[in-house]
């Protein structure tokens, strides 16, 4: 049995409220034979539940089973639920959406809708709920607005809707095409994905828009081999873009229909307001920069910021639309008048245009909530707060450890000082809010050193933040990190990963670090899938899967470039990282041809050993330096290598560098490492990455004497120089950017946090800090 652990999320009781929970099993505990038999159960009651299995371990047993259920949640208390194995007859549910007469159809059994065909300009032909229906223009949109102010309107798809879930407890839907003016003449690709829910009389809306649109200006650009020069710092705004002046969804909430009706705009802080208008007068508002940096607010952005949403409501029924993180993503209005609801994802009216880079995407969600004529302003904000910040049920972190697919990252012996570090580690970082930003944050380290000419330079989850955020999550249980992993890694998929591009080197890959996200080159030391893998776990959301299935597909094309095949001649951590993702992707597979593109990666390693005695890096040219974070790269991916194909070279190499290392490095006098080994950057540096490489020595050897060399840095990160706490402060950079100015970026954790975890399980075991204080 797994217990669910859910914390108090309302002072309201919730009935049947849909959730979801990632489970891992240790490898051979559950097959394919158990679904049938799987229970949700709390006391002596069974819970509707469906089930998906995310990933395998080699001999088929289930490692992550995604699980989709109904809960009861008591009001203003926690509460736990059970994941069972229960022998004895199922009992299956219908599963909510179907095809009948050649349409797709969602039943909740509180509503019924029948989705459009392709080719059709609207999402629904119809939605009945409550008694009464819905015709096609109740939900009318996305259109999307360009810089001459013509109109483009998706379209369904050709190939209609694609039913992604089909269970009894929830449905996902997704169609994809382009938008179309009324000549015809298309712009932009979208994606739409509708949610519905058993029993539920509300949909939900994901609405990615993506510039595929070819660049004329910039030809030359595209002819560009990849070199060692080209894979450097290039922060150049010379690059193609469209402007998006508007995007707006149009809803007739059928209310009123000549009667009187009122409608209701709501937002919130900490307390929700409601202005209240009768159906002649129109409401409106609007989220500009300027708004965020009006507002006071403490709470964590990733977790929630404001409810914004209108209702309609006459004397028979009701409707409620609102957009999904709307100050985190801003602009956004809503507006309401006798017409109908207006959600304006992007203000047509904003002043500013939105800069869409060819390549980058951008998700916003929104949800539609039918309900009678006697909900309360109080229940619909209930409504609207789970909409936001909908409920998140966690695990015991002894869950993710006996199921080992964290390894030993995941550990119950802790030292209370160091856990107060991490969070605070964790938590206090720079970030952005605003529609092409919410999800990152910029790198003051990089800014400063000139590299971008004073414009912010955004870290672009480096070093697989949203990873990081999954460990936290697993040992903590503490489930702000599911919304950190979550915001994370949607800004990473939309913005971050190039979706099209007419430079065969950058379509399919991350950008590294740089000015507006996409002017960083995608280079292999800039590759990571474990965040997306851990989205895709945690949420069923195919789309992570299938991007981290690109950028490994991508990156071995990539390492075909003449610089990643022979010794010295780029830094250590280009070809690392790369077998690093190779690696995370024969976890997730076991598809040898993961492995297979590593074998080249480790020859190259164990000759650049032999040739130069240690991994080096040019810090200048004519100087071979040792960099203990880039050799770092390399430690781990062979190391991990090694684990899954044996091969006494390789452990002969790790050790040869890692000795080597230490007698070039470190720095006996201050009992720590350089953070490069040329007397022209030999600074020491906060950049812990070193510690993973002496946990690796000693479990390979078991000599404690490298536990022992590393304490130094342990101490001086997690002690002697604690980030700063959390920071409201905000800057204000321009109608589409506002920063959280905490004066630590979000490098300074995200490089260091996974090797700080792998060398403290050490110290505890070795009783060099004793649990407790």
């Amino acid at each position: 049995m797994v217990k669910i652990h859910f914390e108090i999320m309302s002072k309201y009781e919730q009935k049947g409220e849909p959730v979801s929970v990632a489970v891992p099993f240790p490898k051979g505990k559950a097959d394919y034979g158990d679904l049938p038999l799987f229970t949700v159960q709390r006391g002596e009651e069974t819970y509707p539940a469906q089930y998906k299995v995310t990933a395998d371990w080699e001999d088929g047993s289930i490692k992550w089973l995604l699980v989709n259920f109904l809960a009861d949640l008591p009001a203003n208390r926690a509460v736990d639920y059970w994941l069972s194995r229960e022998e004895g007859e199922s009992r299956p549910l219908t599963p909510i959406v179907f095809k009948e007469d050649g349409h797709v159809v969602i039943d909740t059994g509180s509503m019924k809708a029948v989705l459009s065909p392709a080719g059709a300009d609207h999402i629904f032909s119809t939605i009945e709920t409550g008694g009464y229906l819905y015709n096609e223009r109740t939900v009318m949109g996305p259109y999307m607005t360009d810089r001459a102010g013509r109109q483009y309107m998706i379209r369904i798809g050709d190939d209609g809707w694609e039913i992604l879930e089909d269970g009894p407890v929830r449905a996902v839907l997704c169609t994809e095409g382009k938008h179309y003016d009324e000549s015809g003449e298309s712009w932009f690709d979208y994606k739409l994905f509708v949610y519905a829910y058993r029993n539920k009389d509300w949909l939900k809306f994901d609405y990615q828009f993506i510039n595929c649109e070819e660049d004329r200006e910039h030809r030359e650009h595209y002819d560009l081999e990849l070199n060692a020069e080209a894979a450097g710092f290039k922060y150049s705004r010379d690059y193609a873009y469209e402007d998006v002046k508007g995007i707006e969804v149009r809803i007739d909430p059928g209310c009123g229909g000549g009667q009187e009706f009122n409608h209701t705009l709501f937002t919130s802080s900490f307390h929700y307001t409601a202005e209240k208008k009768a159906g002649s007068q129109r409401l409106y508002h609007l989220v500009s920069a300027d708004t965020i940096i009006q507002t006071a607010n403490e709470m964590f952005p990733e977790v929630l910021f404001s409810i914004y949403a209108l209702d309609w409501q006459d004397q028979t029924r009701g409707l409620t639309a609102g957009v999904y993180q709307a100050y985190q993503n801003f602009p956004k209005a809503i507006e309401s008048s006798r017409e109908g609801i207006v959600l304006k994802l992007m203000p047509p009216e904003y002043g500013e245009m939105l800069k869409v880079p060819q390549g980058a995407a951008r998700t916003s969600r929104f949800h539609l909530s039918f309900h009678g004529k006697d909900m309360t302003e109080d229940q619909i904000v209930d409504r609207e707060l789970l909409f936001q910040r909908p409920v998140i049920p966690v695990l015991d972190p002894q869950v993710y450890m006996d199921s080992g697919v964290f390894g030993s990252l995941v550990s119950n012996q802790y030292h209370h000082s160091t856990e107060r570090f991490l969070f605070r580690y964790v938590d206090s970082r720079a970030k952005g809010l605003g529609m092409m930003n919410f999800g990152d944050g910029p790198e003051w380290e990089y800014m400063k050193q000139g590299r971008s000419e004073g414009l912010d330079v955004w870290i672009n989850n480096e070093y697989d933040m949203p990873h990081n955020f999954m460990l936290m999550l697993a040992r903590t249980g503490d489930s702000r990190y599911y919304d950190y992993l979550k915001a994370s890694t949607e800004h990473w998929y939309d913005v971050d990963f190039c979706h099209y591009s007419q430079n065969p080197h950058k379509y399919g890959l991350l950008y590294t670090h740089s000015v507006d996200h996409v002017t960083g080159q995608p280079v292999p030391s800039h590759q990571w899938v474990e965040g997306f893998l851990d989205y895709y776990h945690l949420t069923g959301n195919n789309q992570a899967y299938e991007a981290a299935m690109t950028i490994g597909n991508r990156l071995i094309q990539l390492l075909k470039l003449p610089l990643y095949q022979t010794t010295g001649t780029v830094e250590p951590r280009e070809i690392g990282w790369a077998m690093r993702t190779f690696l995370a992707l024969y976890q997730e597979t076991h598809e040898e041809r993961w492995l297979d593109a590593c074998q080249p990666i480790v020859e190259v390693y164990i000759e650049w050993a032999n040739a130069y005695g240690s991994w080096t890096s040019p810090y200048p040219d004519n100087h071979l330096a040792r960099v203990p974070f880039m050799i770092n790269v390399g430690v781990v991916g062979l190391t991990g290598y090694y684990r899954l194909r044996p091969d006494q070279r390789i452990k002969e190499t790790v050790l040869s560098v890692i000795n080597e290392m230490m007698d070039e490095c470190y720095v006996e006098r201050a009992g720590t490492f350089y953070g490069k080994q040329s007397p022209a950057v030999r600074y020491l540096n906060l950049n812990g990455m070193v510690l993973q490489s002496l946990a690796i020595a000693y479990e390979l050897t078991g000599n404690r004497k490298y536990i022992d060399a590393g304490m130094g840095m342990f101490q001086w990160i997690s002690v002697e120089n604690l980030p700063p706490v959390y920071d409201f402060s905000k800057i204000k950079r321009d109608e589409f950017t506002v920063i959280y100015n905490c004066p630590v970026g979000p490098k300074r954790c995200a490089q260091s946090l996974i090797p700080f975890l792998h060398f403290y399980k050490y110290v505890m075991e070795l009783g060099i800090l004793e649990p407790g204080f």
